[in-house]
């Protein structure tokens, strides 16, 4: 799996810009703020329709765009991707919102298209597959529980469809479960049938949630088979990562779906009082998390910098071998100043990782000092300045 061609328009600090990548190693090289992450972003946006940085939509509108006959100013971002399964194209416009008079105002609204035909925004989950490594992935590790729930279901959702949309009607369960739980704590009166009134948002928050957390505990499993030796190798050291997924219910030792969707079930009646009492949901997948040890020793909380490196760098690693062998594609790799705190032998160590038939992989640096001469030779190299791209 490969981005062929790139088209961007008036996205981030790019007015105009057209990008053939060869299915191989890519190097972007340029100063800071000259637009290197940008291409990045655009496509894990066209991955996940989410930005990696912001969290509003309009902020991926350049500052100067202007739209075109009076409508709103706008942004794209297309990419033409070949498969195994077959080629697609893949389209987003993302448009500024006016009020009645014409005026920009918050928010933003985005049009898909799978071959140029119009899809939700879900649809597009999955079509291209992509991993990007960032230097704020330190919170992976050493960051709120969200961060992990956010990377595991990420990660997920780009490989099952159903997980996705099982994910997105979990969400909305919640939420109307939480509606109500708040609604009755704020009244400070509850309905004499609380448990009747609760017991289909249980039903189904739990079925939802069940077939969420069989899923994550499978993934958890092959992602420290994975990650677990490749940290070793990037941090030097004699021990492996291992990954533990921590519930906030107990799970027993069935982890199929249907008896983990008991399980919720179970903790939602146990909890009752201490739910109506707080008005929110107060177990499920929405409140687990990971942790990471080595030798016993839980990093997110006593790792050093270097050590909560190597384990999100593992991560990042051993979750595109888990899509290559989920999916039978490579997914694109995408790494953002990620040899910036590495020492020489890790680098190489990690560029040789990298470098593998049928992965594309593009990696951003602020110069060329940090690559060795024949790495150099086979990479495609692009030199970025003030939002232009130029071969070599």
């Amino acid at each position: 799996m490969f981005v062929h061609h790139l088209t961007l328009r008036d996205f981030r600090n790019y007015r105009r810009q057209d990008l053939a990548l060869p299915p191989a190693t890519i190097l972007l090289y340029g100063p800071n703020a000259a637009g290197k992450t940008s291409l990045l972003e655009a496509i894990f946006y066209l991955a996940t329709t989410r930005s990696p940085r912001l969290s509003s939509d309009r902020e991926l509108v350049r500052w100067e765009a202007v739209g075109e006959a009076g409508t709103p100013p706008f942004a794209r971002i297309a990419a033409d991707v070949e498969r195994r399964v077959g080629a697609v194209q893949l389209e987003v416009l993302v448009q500024r919102r006016t009020d009645d008079d014409g005026q920009l105002i918050n928010g933003a609204q985005k049009l898909v298209r799978i071959d140029k035909r119009p899809a939700r925004a879900i649809d597009l989950i999955g079509q291209l597959r992509v991993v990007l490594f960032m230097p704020t992935d330190l919170m992976l590790v050493d960051g709120p529980p969200a961060e992990r729930r956010r990377y595991l279901d990420i990660t997920l959702s780009q490989l099952d469809p159903h997980y996705v949309r099982t994910l997105a009607h979990y969400q909305k369960l919640l939420l109307q479960r939480n509606s109500l739980l708040r609604a009755w704590r704020e009244q400070r009166r509850l309905p004499r049938n609380v448990n009747t009134e609760l017991a289909f948002w249980d039903q189904e928050l739990a079925a939802a949630g069940g077939y969420l957390l069989a899923e994550r505990l499978r993934a958890v499993v092959e992602l420290g088979a994975l990650a677990g030796p490749l940290y070793r190798a990037i941090s030097g050291g004699e021990h492996e990562v291992q990954i533990e997924y921590a519930a906030s219910v107990d799970l027993g030792q069935d982890h199929d779906a249907g008896s983990l969707a008991y399980r919720l079930r179970q903790a939602f009646e146990a909890q009752r009082a201490d739910e109506l009492a707080r008005g929110q949901t107060l177990c499920g997948p929405h409140r687990d998390d990971l942790i990471f040890r080595v030798a016993g020793v839980d990093l997110g909380r006593y790792g050093s910098r270097g050590q909560q490196r190597a384990i999100a760098l593992a991560l990042k690693i051993g979750e595109a071998e888990l899509m290559r062998q989920r999916g039978g594609d490579a997914p694109v790799l995408l790494l953002d100043d990620v040899l910036s705190e590495l020492d020489a032998q890790r680098r190489a160590h990690l560029l040789d990782l990298i470098q593998r038939p049928g992965q594309q992989t593009l990696l951003t640096a602020t110069d060329l000092s940090d690559f060795s001469a024949d790495f150099l030779t086979a990479a495609r190299r692009f030199r970025i300045e003030d939002g232009q791209v130029f071969a070599g």
